[in-house]
């Protein structure tokens, strides 16, 4: 079987990850594997895992873009592929028009996945238009049905995106060579409690509700802690993140909050956390950065909807807490640091061999 997979950019994310994760399955299963992209740091990986990328700048959102698509129409028939899986919506748009144009007898399956709860309207349509469709999450397929009618007679199948239990597991530990390395470059966060949020520097993520909540930690809790902020700021948010080091200065927060930009380290930064948070203001439709922490053992805090709320209800529901709710998520933290609660359910469920798995056997029915 042949897979084509379409994705905006390389560089991270969860999107990119279960990519990356899929490209490497196809070809442990001796499947051809094969990722369109504008190029990014995760391509020399894909490579070297036995999966050919090919670079089409099908991202940008704009009418030009469509240029693209009689060339990428006949580069298709070229490859010849069982598989077509666009997992974003700008390149889908433009495989979408590529492929109208090919004759039904040797035009491939074409399947979608609904990694994101996308604003409705007609330019994410185009997520629900193949006749198959993967969803990442129950909060996913209710988001592609409840806006999407026509849907429900579209051959849906939900997957729950996962981590790789061999690389994610309870009580995971660092080397002291990284320890060493950390410690010497964050001296002040040794014997001190790591409070850490992951996530790309934009208002979606709403870092502001973990600045107000280290202020209030530090004026209700004898414990030493820092905040750590993973994730880099892309050159439209270097305002928004400027806002936040304004915020944090005015609440005298300068020396307790570091911002660590892009890690390729965020597993150990987990491990040696004390709680991680996902605060983003709007619902999402999985939460990989609440269950990675989760499935290595440490506690996680996030909101009641969306994806992170289906993996803290398996795993952790105590840190649950509802949307805004300032109080309890201040309380359940100071419980959490006090050592309260802690009770985590191991991961059997979210797991990178199950999607795997899966979606190959989704691929290899549509594809029949």
């Amino acid at each position: 079987m042949k897979v084509i997979q379409f994705v905006p950019t390389l560089d991270s994310g969860g999107v990119e990850q279960g990519v990356l994760e899929m490209s490497r399955a196809l070809v442990e299963n001796n499947h051809e594997s094969h990722v369109v992209s504008a190029g990014g740091r995760l391509v020399d990986q894909l490579i070297k895992n036995g999966t050919h990328h090919h670079i089409w700048n099908l991202h940008k959102k704009n009418i030009f873009t469509f240029k693209h698509v009689k060339s990428l129409r006949k580069w298709i028939i070229s490859i010849n592929p069982d598989i077509i899986h666009v997992r974003s919506r700008m390149p889908a748009w433009i495989v979408w028009q590529a492929l109208k144009g090919i004759p039904l007898n040797i035009r491939p399956s074409l399947v979608s996945t609904i990694h994101g709860l996308y604003s409705v309207n007609f330019y994410s349509a185009i997520m629900s238009k193949p006749q198959n469709i993967i969803t990442v999450s129950k909060a996913a397929n209710e988001y592609l049905i409840k806006n999407y009618t026509k849907s429900t007679n579209k051959n849906i199948k939900l997957i729950y995106r996962g981590i790789d239990e061999k690389e994610y597991y309870q009580n995971y530990k660092p080397d002291q060579a990284w320890l060493n390395q950390w410690y010497e470059m964050y001296p002040d966060t040794r014997n001190t409690k790591l409070l850490t949020i992951a996530g790309r520097i934009s208002p979606l993520k709403d870092f502001e509700k973990i600045i107000s909540l280290a202020k209030s930690v530090k004026d209700n809790s004898p414990h030493r802690f820092k905040i750590l902020i993973a994730g880099e700021a892309k050159d439209k948010h270097q305002k928004y993140l400027n806002t936040l080091k304004e915020k944090i200065k005015s609440l005298n927060l300068e020396g307790d909050i570091y911002f660590l930009n892009f890690r390729k380290d965020i597993k150990n930064i987990y491990s040696i956390s004390s709680i991680v948070y996902n605060t983003s203001n709007k619902p999402e439709s999985f939460g990989r950065s609440i269950l990675e922490p989760l499935s290595i053992g440490i506690p996680c805090i996030g909101y009641n909807r969306g994806g992170v709320k289906e993996i803290l209800e398996t795993l952790f529901p105590y840190g649950l807490v509802e949307p805004d709710d300032k109080e309890s998520l201040l309380n359940k933290t100071l419980a959490i640091l006090d050592g309260d609660n802690i009770n985590i359910k191991e991961n059997t469920e979210f797991l990178t061999s199950n999607m795997c798995k899966e979606t190959i056997d989704f691929y290899q029915e549509i594809s029949s």
